[in-house]
């Protein structure tokens, strides 16, 4: 059963009593080579996950240990795939879930010779 709109189940959280889980989320992503997601750390602390995205977005300071931690997820599975531990692609798809992208940079220069070019083309 879905809690009611408007409950406050998540209001027994605030910054100081969930620090220390926070910490002992981002301690277990440090030391635990078997936690290779975000969602694995978070499960080793007694906040739900809604609630943890929820505290982590309303406190800066738990938003920058979440951030921590998915860069210790991401630090091991690079580490893994550049030693043959994890498929290459597995692990660029990891951290593509966890936030990376990739950054393309196309530099065009057109002369206005190319472009008279193309415009007779089209007008054909």
């Amino acid at each position: 059963m879905a809690a009611p709109k408007g409950n406050k189940y998540a209001q027994i959280w605030d910054e100081e009593n969930a620090l220390p889980e926070f910490i002992k989320g981002l301690e277990y992503a440090e030391t635990n080579n078997n936690c290779l997601c975000l969602e694995d750390a978070i499960h080793h602390t007694s906040i739900p996950y809604s609630t943890y995205d929820y505290l982590a977005n309303k406190y800066d300071v738990l938003g920058r240990i979440k951030k921590d931690t998915m860069v210790e997820v991401k630090r091991r599975i690079n580490k893994g795939s550049l030693e043959g531990d994890y498929n290459p692609a597995s692990g660029i798809w990891r951290m593509k879930q966890l936030g990376d992208t990739d950054k393309q940079e196309i530099k065009q220069e057109v002369t206005s010779n190319q472009l008279d070019v193309v415009i007779k083309r089209m007008d054909k």
